[in-house]
């Protein structure tokens, strides 16, 4: 048996010669959209049922474009449909007219039954899900066809002054089901995969104390009402089906400020774009425009404006995610280039994502707006599922990385401190001894002058004994401060009497990590070797600034300085500074040198830090 479906063209009376369109519209395996078969009326004002059937009212019907959507953006009118459907089987025929709108408040279903034009079912967000006239995600219509009969449905939908689109499908009962059952299996495949990366995400944070896991969580949980909102499963599950629930939910804006917050995100994660340079300022402005694109819409949303507002408001957050994604890959290239390969994720993530989101807001006339999931939704989840990976990969990389680091530093100062204590510690006992040695026979005038004098060693032996304990000890570090322990190296390179030193603070002090701050003192403490190798510098000075969003320290001093184009030609100098620089980048800092051969060096290192 076949169904067909008969479409009057524009300009042909109802009462008219009607064209059949013979397709197999309830095939077993198919699923048919019927939208380029739909007629459709769009009036200023409600109008009944009544004034539709007139002759003059028939002739005013325009036949829908060859797409399987009508997308119909914002505009002020309301709309009738009109679906003529041929059964010319003898048995009477149940068939299911799906239609996935958004926006769309009240739908209504007439069939002429019995001689008498009759409501036949309801729905839209005017009714609770429970009153639907079909009890699924999109809008569905059951309807019958009598036996060898052409039947006509007009649809009276209201969704004036919001962004609509319609699409229209005529299916078969059982295959409906069978397409429901896929459907909320994928999606329920979907919504526990989002589920799930946002508390890994959120177990992330309460173990390693990073906020970019609680922001990536939030970004998730906004991708989750995306996806719940797109395909009106709000509507059934989380029992959002009142047009209250709808305006206070509106998809746009919250895209909007899911891309904001994965803007941020990004900008944590890629530590080597700093917030003073142009990409990253020019980044944050982006995710400023976004993030305000969506609460403008949210708000012009929510207090039902003027539909030019809505539709501006609405184009405004549209655009907005699309560069906000754009510069998020512009991001990700620039870091990628730089040596920070782990952005390689974000952008494998990204590129998935605006494919869908591209196929979502620019493309929507697809089957797969009636029949999801989507480019859009695949998208999302490779986005997510990318991403996550890509951070759990940066945490173990950084761990391992700053344990090296770690290591690595503290090698090198136990060979310094072995180097000092054999250059200078040991001469001065090595002296002592000889005093002692050389005792005997002297006069008692001398002999008083060597137990003096080896007294003095021994005590600046021990002293400096100490010195070297405080600076190998990474618990006493960690106790007293990067200040401090500063401040203590600064006292020990004053005493040897070659160099004058000083320290100069600004800003309000805050706390920082016991990680970062082992790790910058170790980098201080390689610098004034450095210093001490090479400037043939007398003073050092450290300024330290506590500024609002990054700690900085700056090591100057007043040595015969340096080309910065030889640095690699410099051997010992170039690998000690390069990776001085390494070690700067595993902790996210900034590592700077401006050097002036003849004036001296200022070494800068800047680290990011949050609140």
């Amino acid at each position: 048996m076949k169904t067909y479906c008969l479409f009057f063209l524009l300009g042909i009376s109802y009462r008219g010669n009607a064209q059949v369109i013979d397709s197999k519209i309830c095939d077993s395996t198919d699923r048919f959209p019927i939208t380029r078969y739909v007629s459709f009326l769009k009036t200023g004002t409600l109008i009944p049922l009544d004034s539709i059937l007139y002759l003059n009212a028939q002739n005013k019907f325009m036949k829908a474009p060859d797409k399987p959507v009508l997308v119909l953006d914002y505009d002020p009118y309301y709309y009738w449909f009109r679906i003529i459907v041929n059964n010319k089987e003898l048995n009477v025929k149940n068939l299911m007219l799906l239609m996935a709108p958004i926006g769309m408040r009240e739908g209504k279903l007439f069939q002429n039954r019995n001689n008498k034009w009759e409501l036949i079912g309801a729905t839209g967000i005017k009714y609770p899900f429970e009153k639907r006239s079909y009890l699924f995600t999109h809008f569905v219509f059951p309807f019958s066809v009598g036996a060898n009969k052409t039947d006509t449905l007009f649809l009276s939908t209201d969704a004036h002054d919001v962004y609509k689109s319609y699409g229209f499908a005529l299916l078969k009962p059982d295959i409906l089901k069978v397409i429901e059952n896929k459907l909320y299996f994928y999606f329920g495949i979907i919504v526990g995969l989002l589920l799930l990366f946002c508390m890994i995400n959120v177990s992330l944070y309460f173990n390693l104390k990073d906020k970019i896991h609680l922001w990536y969580a939030l970004h998730i949980v906004f991708l989750f009402l995306i996806v719940m909102k797109n395909d009106h499963l709000d509507q059934q599950f989380l029992h959002w089906d009142s047009e209250f629930a709808y305006r206070l939910t509106p998809l746009m804006a919250i895209g909007a400020i899911a891309l904001a917050i994965l803007m941020h995100v990004v900008q944590l994660f890629l530590v080597n774009i700093y917030k003073r340079k142009l990409l990253y300022k020019i980044s944050f402005a982006v995710k400023i425009n976004v993030l305000a694109s969506g609460i403008a819409h949210f708000l012009a949303f929510y207090s039902n404006a003027d539909m030019h507002l809505l539709s501006f408001a609405f184009s405004w957050a549209k655009y907005s995610v699309l560069l906000t994604i754009v510069i998020i890959i512009i991001n990700c290239i620039y870091s990628i280039v730089n040596g920070f390969k782990s952005a390689f994720f974000i952008l494998a993530g990204l590129l998935f994502f605006l494919a869908g989101a591209v196929q979502r807001l620019f493309f929507p006339s697809t089957i797969s707006f009636l029949f999801p999931p989507s480019t859009f939704h695949q998208g999302i989840i490779l986005e997510t599922l990318i991403t996550s990976i890509g951070m759990i990969y940066q945490n173990q990389r950084k761990g391992y990385a700053v344990d090296k680091t770690k290591f690595e530093i503290e090698e090198q100062t136990k060979k310094e401190i072995s180097q000092e204590i054999h250059d200078n510690i040991c001469q001065e006992l090595g002296l002592a001894k000889l005093n002692i040695n050389t005792m005997a026979g002297n006069s008692p005038e001398l002999l008083q002058e060597k137990i003096t004098n080896s007294a003095g060693l021994i005590t600046d032996a021990i002293q400096a004994l100490r010195d070297l304990s405080r600076t190998l000890n990474t618990d006493n570090i960690i106790k007293v401060g990067l200040i401090e322990s500063i401040e203590n190296q600064l006292k020990v390179l004053s005493k040897a009497g070659d160099y004058e030193t000083g320290l100069e603070l600004r800003g309000q002090a805050y706390h920082i990590s016991d990680q970062h701050t082992l790790i910058l003192f170790r980098i201080f403490q390689e610098v004034l070797n450095n210093i001490i190798k090479h400037s043939k510098a007398n003073a050092v000075k450290v300024k330290i600034f506590y500024h609002a969003d990054y700690f900085q320290l700056k090591i100057i001093d007043n040595g015969q300085g340096f080309e910065i184009s030889t640095l690699n030609q410099i051997k010992q100098q170039g690998l000690g500074i390069w990776n001085m620089k390494n070690r700067a980048n595993i902790i996210g800092a900034e590592f700077d040198i401006d050097s002036t051969p003849g004036i001296g060096t200022t070494i800068t290192l800047r680290l990011p830090v949050s609140h």
